[in-house]
């Protein structure tokens, strides 16, 4: 199967698929294994039987990341960042199954939510660590895969898709001239409110380091801010994470830029995922209608879930 085949084929059952296979191999109990959200890029299983967190990984061309996020959990440990552990009950990580990547994560006991203001704590610490050996991370790519996600989408007018491709040049040569102040930093890549949890022990623990990366520490900082923009935080979770981390973005030379960058990321992303659920085809028009015009009335974003 071609990688734009695997990807337009996972779906929750070909996860799960994949999972009761790669189970069987570790002797696993997975009949009871919950679905955590959508499947976009993963699907990610809760394991009540094994207390542990399942991760399925859409195709084979998603191995390398895969390996290289488990290298970064290790670092991170090094470094005492915390962040999700892989399981210690199964070894050899990861796994492969029925064309789809496999791993296992501890379980974190009685999660909830983490705040902005935990965000902003976490993500200070970690844009103050030492820049990673070399070879660990890639650089940063905020385009990454955004062409293939164009046209894979479905339920378009040929116009807005020539209008995403047409963006998507534009915001390359952009990017290239934004007026960074800070060095190139270890980034988590997509840090919002889901990719990180409290513990029972009260403890904020870091999730999803699959792009994970050396880049502009400015790229984790708009992802909130962008956030904050399309009404998913309120002014007050907004303030406090500027609070917590020690800087706000909106107030950057480049933070238009860079927001746009984001918002055709957000777009292209969730268009990548139509062919598959369709129902998500209002709101990816809604959102090309903002790139189009953002000063024009129109109703909020809606998260893709």
């Amino acid at each position: 199967m071609t990688a734009d085949g695997q990807a337009a084929s996972f779906t929750a059952a070909a996860a799960f698929r994949a999972l009761h296979l790669a189970c069987e191999q570790r002797e696993l109990n997975c009949s009871d294994a919950t679905l955590l959200g959508p499947v976009g890029d993963n699907g990610v299983f809760r394991l009540p039987h094994e207390r542990i967190v399942a991760r399925v990984a859409w195709g084979m061309p998603a191995l390398a990341t895969v390996e290289r996020e488990l290298r970064v959990t290790a670092w991170l440990a090094e470094q005492d960042l915390p962040a999700v552990r892989p399981s210690a009950m199964v070894a050899d990580q990861p796994l492969l199954c029925d064309g789809r990547v496999i791993t296992f994560w501890e379980e974190i006991p009685a999660p909830q939510q983490g705040r902005p203001a935990d965000m902003g704590a976490l993500l200070r610490r970690l844009h103050a660590l030492p820049v990673p050996p070399e070879g660990l991370l890639p650089r940063f790519d905020p385009f990454y895969r955004q062409d293939s996600h164009i046209r894979d989408a479905t339920g378009l007018h040929e116009q807005d898709r020539r209008f995403l491709l047409d963006h998507l040049e534009e915001l390359r040569a952009a990017y290239d001239n934004l007026p960074f102040v800070h060095s190139l930093r270890a980034i988590h890549g997509d840090p919002h409110r889901k990719n990180l949890v409290r513990g029972a022990d009260g403890r904020t623990v870091m999730l999803d380091l699959e792009r994970f990366a050396v880049g502009p520490i400015e790229w984790d900082l708009v992802v909130v801010a962008v956030y904050h923009l399309v009404g998913w935080y309120d002014d007050t979770e907004y303030a406090a994470f500027v609070e917590s981390y020690g800087w706000d973005i909106t107030q950057w030379d480049g933070f238009s830029t860079l927001a746009s960058v984001r918002q055709l990321r957000m777009t292209t992303w969730l268009a990548g995922r139509t062919g598959r659920e369709p129902r998500l085809i209002p709101e990816v028009l809604n959102r090309i209608a903002t790139l189009r015009d953002p000063a024009a009335p129109r109703r909020p974003w809606t998260p893709g879930t």
